[in-house]
């Protein structure tokens, strides 16, 4: 994958943006192995915007120091389970936020059905059996709740949160139980939204993270 041709010249940026991308969409697995010369070879760019990059991404706790260059960092369940309790409150708040921005009329009618349409989109994914493409519609629909809630500081920690818990995504919706489940799920809290009920969303999104936490869980004891 190389980097578009503006982008390109000793760019930081546009490499960091790349692999912030890819942590996002789940692409890389815990551990996994990550080194300049390999990425710089990957988006055909010079290895320091590469070691630029990694040091960003260091810096964040997406990676950690290998023997050989960086890993991708790996969350022990304890990690995991404190990531999903911040991240179930802060799911809580934005669907609430944009319930409630709904009840007031600040939520365009055109924002509203994208949600139901992304929504139909992880529900397209799943029965296709497409794991990545369900991650990557997942993640899609939950930061399209995140904008709604029209909070940037609330919509800056979940991207935050988002990025360090990415890497578990993919595991969990290689679960057909749970990759069946989060449809109705998500369903409930869009539904909450439209309603312009911000208790029924706050309570349907944090009902929805805290089952993901439970889905997680064999996931992170197994790799240890």
């Amino acid at each position: 994958m190389s980097l578009s041709p503006a982008s390109k010249p000793g760019s930081t940026q546009a490499v960091y943006a790349v692999l912030r991308r890819r942590f996002a969409q789940g692409e890389y697995a815990p551990g996994q192995r990550l080194t300049e010369a390999a990425l710089a070879a990957d988006l055909q760019v010079s290895r320091t915007p590469v070691r630029e990059a990694l040091g960003r991404l260091l810096s964040e706790g997406l990676v950690v120091p290998g023997s050989r260059g960086v890993a991708v960092a790996a969350l022990s369940k304890e990690e995991a389970e404190l990531l999903f309790v911040l991240r179930a409150d802060l799911e809580a708040l934005a669907a609430e936020l944009a319930a409630t921005r709904q009840a007031l009329g600040h939520l365009a009618p055109a924002v509203v059905d994208s949600l139901d349409q992304a929504v139909d989109q992880v529900q397209a994914a799943v029965e296709a059996h497409d794991v990545r493409a369900t991650a990557q519609a997942n993640l899609a629909l939950h930061r399209a709740i995140g904008a709604a809630a029209g909070n940037p500081f609330l919509e800056d920690a979940l991207h935050r949160v988002w990025d360090r818990i990415a890497v578990t995504t993919v595991a969990n919706l290689d679960d057909p139980h749970w990759a069946c489940t989060i449809t109705d799920q998500h369903r409930a809290i869009v539904a909450g939204i439209r309603a312009g009920d911000a208790e029924v969303a706050r309570r349907a999104a944090k009902l929805h993270i805290e089952a993901a936490a439970r889905a997680y869980r064999p996931h992170s004891e197994a790799a240890k």
